[in-house]
Protein backbone atom coordinates (compact mmCIF):
# COMPACT_ATOMS: atom_id res chain seq x y z
CA UNK A 1 0.00 0.00 0.00
CA UNK A 2 1.59 3.22 -0.64
CA UNK A 3 1.99 5.95 1.67
CA UNK A 4 0.19 8.80 1.81
CA UNK A 5 2.02 11.81 1.73
CA UNK A 6 0.03 13.44 3.93
CA UNK A 7 1.02 11.07 6.65
CA UNK A 8 4.51 10.19 5.82
CA UNK A 9 7.47 11.40 8.34
CA UNK A 10 10.45 13.49 7.37
CA UNK A 11 14.09 12.88 8.30
CA UNK A 12 14.22 15.80 10.38
CA UNK A 13 18.52 16.98 10.31
CA UNK A 14 20.45 19.94 12.42
CA UNK A 15 18.76 23.42 13.08
CA UNK A 16 14.93 22.80 11.90
CA UNK A 17 15.74 21.59 8.80
CA UNK A 18 14.24 18.28 6.96
CA UNK A 19 13.87 16.35 3.97
CA UNK A 20 12.15 13.23 2.49
CA UNK A 21 14.97 13.16 -0.42
CA UNK A 22 18.65 14.93 -0.46
CA UNK A 23 20.27 14.84 -3.37
CA UNK A 24 24.44 14.11 -3.30
CA UNK A 25 25.00 18.07 -3.61
CA UNK A 26 22.67 18.79 -0.57
CA UNK A 27 24.86 15.39 1.09
CA UNK A 28 28.10 16.95 0.49
CA UNK A 29 26.85 20.54 1.70
CA UNK A 30 25.76 19.52 4.85
CA UNK A 31 29.07 17.61 5.67
CA UNK A 32 30.54 21.03 4.72
CA UNK A 33 32.75 19.45 1.85
CA UNK A 34 31.40 21.63 -0.75
CA UNK A 35 33.29 24.59 -1.96
CA UNK A 36 30.71 27.33 -2.86
CA UNK A 37 32.09 29.30 -6.57
CA UNK A 38 30.73 32.30 -7.19
CA UNK A 39 31.01 32.80 -11.29
CA UNK A 40 29.28 36.44 -11.68
CA UNK A 41 27.45 38.67 -9.98
CA UNK A 42 25.54 39.75 -13.23
CA UNK A 43 22.07 38.58 -13.82
CA UNK A 44 19.65 39.55 -16.09
CA UNK A 45 16.71 39.02 -13.24
CA UNK A 46 15.88 41.23 -10.81
CA UNK A 47 14.42 39.37 -7.91
CA UNK A 48 13.37 41.77 -4.84
CA UNK A 49 14.68 38.91 -2.49
CA UNK A 50 18.04 38.00 -3.94
CA UNK A 51 20.62 38.42 -0.84
CA UNK A 52 23.86 38.22 -2.57
CA UNK A 53 26.21 41.59 -0.96
CA UNK A 54 27.04 44.60 -2.45
CA UNK A 55 30.31 43.44 -2.75
CA UNK A 56 29.17 40.80 -6.09
CA UNK A 57 25.57 41.95 -6.85
CA UNK A 58 25.99 43.27 -10.24
CA UNK A 59 29.84 42.93 -10.83
CA UNK A 60 31.14 40.33 -12.67
CA UNK A 61 33.44 39.19 -10.11
CA UNK A 62 34.61 35.68 -8.95
CA UNK A 63 34.90 34.22 -5.64
CA UNK A 64 36.03 30.68 -4.35
CA UNK A 65 34.06 30.76 -0.51
CA UNK A 66 35.41 34.41 0.58
CA UNK A 67 38.50 33.79 -1.52
CA UNK A 68 38.34 36.58 -4.62
CA UNK A 69 39.43 34.89 -7.58
CA UNK A 70 42.33 36.57 -10.15
CA UNK A 71 43.54 33.09 -11.50
CA UNK A 72 42.56 29.72 -11.62
CA UNK A 73 45.36 28.74 -9.11
CA UNK A 74 43.46 30.62 -6.35
CA UNK A 75 40.54 27.92 -6.63
CA UNK A 76 43.22 25.10 -5.97
CA UNK A 77 43.62 26.86 -3.12
CA UNK A 78 40.33 27.10 -1.56
CA UNK A 79 40.06 23.01 -2.45
CA UNK A 80 42.91 22.44 -0.67
CA UNK A 81 42.31 24.34 2.04
CA UNK A 82 38.74 22.55 2.77
CA UNK A 83 40.00 19.35 1.37
CA UNK A 84 36.83 20.00 -1.03
CA UNK A 85 35.03 17.03 -2.27
CA UNK A 86 32.56 18.90 -4.31
CA UNK A 87 32.00 22.12 -5.80
CA UNK A 88 28.51 24.30 -6.51
CA UNK A 89 28.66 26.39 -9.36
CA UNK A 90 25.99 29.87 -8.48
CA UNK A 91 25.62 33.25 -8.76
CA UNK A 92 24.27 35.89 -10.45
CA UNK A 93 23.32 33.39 -12.96
CA UNK A 94 26.36 31.31 -13.96
CA UNK A 95 24.44 30.89 -17.41
CA UNK A 96 24.66 34.57 -18.24
CA UNK A 97 28.12 34.46 -18.61
CA UNK A 98 28.09 30.64 -19.79
CA UNK A 99 31.44 30.57 -21.81
CA UNK A 100 33.42 31.49 -18.35
CA UNK A 101 30.97 29.21 -16.54
CA UNK A 102 32.14 26.08 -19.03
CA UNK A 103 35.64 27.15 -18.16
CA UNK A 104 34.98 27.08 -14.46
CA UNK A 105 33.20 23.73 -14.58
CA UNK A 106 35.66 22.16 -16.75
CA UNK A 107 38.44 23.14 -14.54
CA UNK A 108 36.91 21.38 -11.27
CA UNK A 109 36.44 18.58 -13.09
CA UNK A 110 40.00 17.54 -13.46
CA UNK A 111 39.92 17.78 -9.08
CA UNK A 112 37.16 14.44 -9.62
CA UNK A 113 34.62 16.85 -7.43
CA UNK A 114 30.71 16.20 -7.87
CA UNK A 115 29.45 19.77 -9.07
CA UNK A 116 26.19 21.15 -9.29
CA UNK A 117 24.97 24.16 -10.42
CA UNK A 118 22.32 26.79 -10.58
CA UNK A 119 20.53 28.59 -13.45
CA UNK A 120 17.24 30.62 -13.28
CA UNK A 121 17.36 30.62 -16.88
CA UNK A 122 15.22 28.07 -19.39
CA UNK A 123 18.04 27.26 -21.69
CA UNK A 124 18.23 23.97 -23.29
CA UNK A 125 21.44 24.70 -24.96
CA UNK A 126 23.18 25.19 -22.22
CA UNK A 127 21.96 22.47 -20.28
CA UNK A 128 24.04 20.51 -22.93
CA UNK A 129 26.96 22.19 -22.91
CA UNK A 130 27.44 22.00 -19.24
CA UNK A 131 26.39 18.66 -18.71
CA UNK A 132 29.62 17.03 -19.48
CA UNK A 133 30.59 18.67 -16.45
CA UNK A 134 28.38 18.69 -14.10
CA UNK A 135 26.66 15.87 -11.91
CA UNK A 136 23.72 18.05 -10.32
CA UNK A 137 21.50 20.94 -11.83
CA UNK A 138 19.10 22.85 -9.77
CA UNK A 139 16.92 25.47 -11.78
CA UNK A 140 15.58 28.28 -10.14
CA UNK A 141 12.36 28.81 -11.98
CA UNK A 142 11.87 32.77 -12.59
CA UNK A 143 10.08 32.29 -15.81
CA UNK A 144 6.49 30.11 -16.11
CA UNK A 145 7.35 26.95 -15.03
CA UNK A 146 6.35 25.25 -18.56
CA UNK A 147 9.14 26.91 -19.91
CA UNK A 148 11.40 24.81 -17.71
CA UNK A 149 10.23 21.70 -19.26
CA UNK A 150 12.40 20.93 -22.45
CA UNK A 151 15.83 21.58 -20.10
CA UNK A 152 14.61 19.38 -17.16
CA UNK A 153 14.11 16.57 -19.85
CA UNK A 154 16.94 17.04 -21.44
CA UNK A 155 18.78 17.36 -17.93
CA UNK A 156 17.60 14.08 -17.20
CA UNK A 157 18.37 12.56 -20.72
CA UNK A 158 21.90 13.07 -20.20
CA UNK A 159 22.00 11.76 -16.80
CA UNK A 160 22.15 14.31 -14.07
CA UNK A 161 20.37 14.77 -10.80
CA UNK A 162 18.04 17.63 -11.88
CA UNK A 163 15.99 19.60 -8.99
CA UNK A 164 14.10 23.09 -8.33
CA UNK A 165 15.31 25.21 -6.07
CA UNK A 166 13.42 28.41 -4.61
CA UNK A 167 12.74 30.63 -1.68
CA UNK A 168 9.85 29.77 0.77
CA UNK A 169 7.81 32.69 -0.35
CA UNK A 170 4.48 31.26 -1.00
CA UNK A 171 2.69 27.97 -1.70
CA UNK A 172 2.81 27.21 -5.63
CA UNK A 173 0.46 24.55 -6.78
CA UNK A 174 2.08 24.93 -10.29
CA UNK A 175 5.53 24.18 -9.24
CA UNK A 176 4.31 21.00 -7.33
CA UNK A 177 2.70 19.62 -10.21
CA UNK A 178 5.98 20.02 -12.05
CA UNK A 179 8.41 18.50 -9.76
CA UNK A 180 6.47 15.20 -8.66
CA UNK A 181 5.42 15.29 -13.18
CA UNK A 182 9.02 14.89 -14.18
CA UNK A 183 10.52 13.03 -10.54
CA UNK A 184 12.80 15.61 -9.66
CA UNK A 185 13.91 16.90 -6.22
CA UNK A 186 12.37 20.14 -4.53
CA UNK A 187 14.96 22.37 -2.13
CA UNK A 188 13.12 24.94 -0.52
CA UNK A 189 15.45 27.52 1.17
CA UNK A 190 13.88 29.54 4.19
CA UNK A 191 13.59 33.28 3.42
CA UNK A 192 16.63 35.38 4.37
CA UNK A 193 16.89 38.48 5.35
CA UNK A 194 20.13 40.42 4.13
CA UNK A 195 21.76 43.82 4.06
CA UNK A 196 20.89 44.13 0.35
CA UNK A 197 17.12 42.95 0.23
CA UNK A 198 15.81 43.76 3.98
CA UNK A 199 14.29 47.19 2.97
CA UNK A 200 12.46 45.62 0.27
CA UNK A 201 11.13 42.66 1.91
CA UNK A 202 9.98 45.25 4.69
CA UNK A 203 8.52 46.80 2.63
CA UNK A 204 6.50 43.47 0.88
CA UNK A 205 5.26 42.44 4.31
CA UNK A 206 7.96 40.27 5.36
CA UNK A 207 9.40 40.11 9.34
CA UNK A 208 12.73 39.15 10.33
CA UNK A 209 12.99 36.01 12.92
CA UNK A 210 15.58 35.86 15.38
CA UNK A 211 18.39 34.59 12.88
CA UNK A 212 17.29 36.91 10.16
CA UNK A 213 14.88 34.35 8.38
CA UNK A 214 11.35 35.55 7.55
CA UNK A 215 8.60 34.46 9.63
CA UNK A 216 5.61 32.27 7.99
CA UNK A 217 8.86 30.03 6.28
CA UNK A 218 7.65 27.10 8.29
CA UNK A 219 4.05 26.61 7.39
CA UNK A 220 4.73 26.70 3.53
CA UNK A 221 7.16 24.59 3.84
CA UNK A 222 4.50 22.09 5.89
CA UNK A 223 2.41 22.36 2.98
CA UNK A 224 5.08 21.30 0.63
CA UNK A 225 6.24 18.17 2.39
CA UNK A 226 2.40 17.32 2.39
CA UNK A 227 2.46 17.32 -1.58
CA UNK A 228 5.91 17.48 -3.18
CA UNK A 229 7.48 13.57 -3.39
CA UNK A 230 11.11 14.80 -3.24
CA UNK A 231 11.84 17.34 -0.57
CA UNK A 232 14.36 18.85 1.36
CA UNK A 233 13.69 22.03 3.50
CA UNK A 234 16.53 24.22 4.60
CA UNK A 235 16.97 26.64 6.85
CA UNK A 236 19.03 29.69 7.21
CA UNK A 237 20.00 28.49 10.91
CA UNK A 238 21.19 24.94 9.36
CA UNK A 239 23.39 27.12 6.65
CA UNK A 240 24.99 28.46 9.50
CA UNK A 241 25.51 26.25 12.43
CA UNK A 242 25.90 23.01 10.27
CA UNK A 243 27.04 23.19 6.28
CA UNK A 244 29.42 26.66 7.47
CA UNK A 245 30.35 25.32 10.67
CA UNK A 246 31.75 22.21 9.76
CA UNK A 247 33.27 23.75 6.40
CA UNK A 248 35.48 25.69 8.99
CA UNK A 249 35.89 22.37 10.68
CA UNK A 250 37.54 21.33 7.76
CA UNK A 251 39.21 24.38 6.76
CA UNK A 252 40.78 25.04 10.79
CA UNK A 253 41.93 20.93 10.92
CA UNK A 254 44.06 22.01 7.59
CA UNK A 255 46.62 24.85 9.67
CA UNK A 256 49.27 23.64 11.42
CA UNK A 257 49.65 22.62 14.38
CA UNK A 258 50.35 25.26 16.75
CA UNK A 259 46.60 26.83 16.06
CA UNK A 260 44.35 25.91 18.44
CA UNK A 261 40.37 25.32 16.89
CA UNK A 262 37.77 25.86 18.57
CA UNK A 263 33.62 24.00 18.53
CA UNK A 264 32.72 26.73 16.11
CA UNK A 265 35.65 25.95 13.12
CA UNK A 266 37.15 29.48 14.14
CA UNK A 267 41.51 29.37 14.95
CA UNK A 268 43.52 31.01 18.40
CA UNK A 269 46.97 32.21 17.97
CA UNK A 270 49.71 34.59 18.96
CA UNK A 271 49.72 37.83 16.48
CA UNK A 272 52.83 39.88 15.76
CA UNK A 273 52.40 42.84 13.16
CA UNK A 274 54.69 45.03 11.81
CA UNK A 275 55.99 46.52 8.47
CA UNK A 276 57.75 45.20 5.54
CA UNK A 277 61.21 46.33 6.85
CA UNK A 278 60.79 45.53 10.73
CA UNK A 279 59.81 42.16 9.41
CA UNK A 280 63.56 40.76 8.48
CA UNK A 281 64.43 41.84 12.43
CA UNK A 282 61.40 39.69 13.53
CA UNK A 283 62.15 36.97 10.98
CA UNK A 284 65.73 36.54 12.18
CA UNK A 285 64.83 36.56 16.03
CA UNK A 286 62.17 33.76 15.25
CA UNK A 287 64.25 31.88 12.87
CA UNK A 288 66.85 31.77 15.83
CA UNK A 289 64.71 30.48 18.53
CA UNK A 290 63.37 27.62 15.45
CA UNK A 291 59.75 28.23 16.16
CA UNK A 292 56.77 27.26 13.47
CA UNK A 293 54.99 30.13 12.17
CA UNK A 294 53.28 31.79 9.21
CA UNK A 295 53.36 34.90 7.60
CA UNK A 296 50.46 37.16 5.45
CA UNK A 297 51.43 39.56 3.60
CA UNK A 298 49.25 42.91 3.41
CA UNK A 299 50.41 44.39 0.34
CA UNK A 300 47.66 47.18 0.34
CA UNK A 301 48.42 48.26 3.77
CA UNK A 302 51.98 47.65 3.48
CA UNK A 303 51.87 45.39 6.33
CA UNK A 304 52.99 41.74 7.61
CA UNK A 305 51.26 39.95 10.17
CA UNK A 306 53.01 36.70 11.78
CA UNK A 307 51.03 34.05 13.48
CA UNK A 308 52.42 31.52 15.88
CA UNK A 309 51.05 29.59 19.08
CA UNK A 310 49.30 31.88 21.41
CA UNK A 311 51.39 30.16 24.35
CA UNK A 312 54.47 31.10 22.32
CA UNK A 313 53.32 34.89 21.85
CA UNK A 314 52.29 35.41 25.40
CA UNK A 315 55.77 33.94 26.51
CA UNK A 316 57.36 36.23 24.14
CA UNK A 317 55.38 39.34 24.19
CA UNK A 318 57.35 41.52 26.61
CA UNK A 319 61.02 40.74 24.77
CA UNK A 320 58.63 41.19 21.42
CA UNK A 321 57.33 44.76 22.19
CA UNK A 322 60.44 45.94 23.86
CA UNK A 323 61.47 45.61 20.33
CA UNK A 324 58.62 47.53 18.75
CA UNK A 325 56.36 44.97 17.27
CA UNK A 326 52.42 44.90 18.23
CA UNK A 327 51.71 41.92 20.41
CA UNK A 328 48.21 40.36 20.51
CA UNK A 329 46.15 36.95 20.64
CA UNK A 330 43.49 36.62 18.20
CA UNK A 331 40.28 34.24 17.67
CA UNK A 332 39.56 34.32 13.65
CA UNK A 333 38.05 32.88 11.18
CA UNK A 334 40.32 30.21 8.80
CA UNK A 335 39.14 31.52 5.71
CA UNK A 336 41.29 33.14 2.90
CA UNK A 337 40.14 36.80 3.92
CA UNK A 338 41.02 35.97 8.01
CA UNK A 339 38.64 37.91 10.06
CA UNK A 340 39.21 38.31 13.03
CA UNK A 341 36.57 37.75 15.90
CA UNK A 342 38.14 38.96 18.43
CA UNK A 343 41.54 40.45 19.77
CA UNK A 344 43.01 40.75 22.56
CA UNK A 345 46.71 42.92 23.09
CA UNK A 346 49.41 41.85 25.04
Amino acid sequence: MKTNMKDRKPTRIEAGSYYTYLSEGCRLCRRGAKLVLFVTGLCPNSCFYCPISEERKGKDVIFANEREVKTLEDIVKEIELMSAEGASITGGEPFFTLEKTLEIARFLKKFDLHIHVYTSLPREDAVVKISQYVDEIRFHPVKPIKLYDKPVKTAKKLGLEVGIEIPALNFDKNIVSFVNKHDIFMNLNELEFSATNQERLISMGFESGEFFEAKGCREIAEKYLKTVEKFHYCTVLFKDRAQMRRRLIRMAMNHPDFYLVTNDGTLICGRIECSKEEFKKLKRILDEMDVEYKIYKISELQKVIVELSAELAEKLSEDLKAEGFSVSIVERYPTANRLVVEKVPL
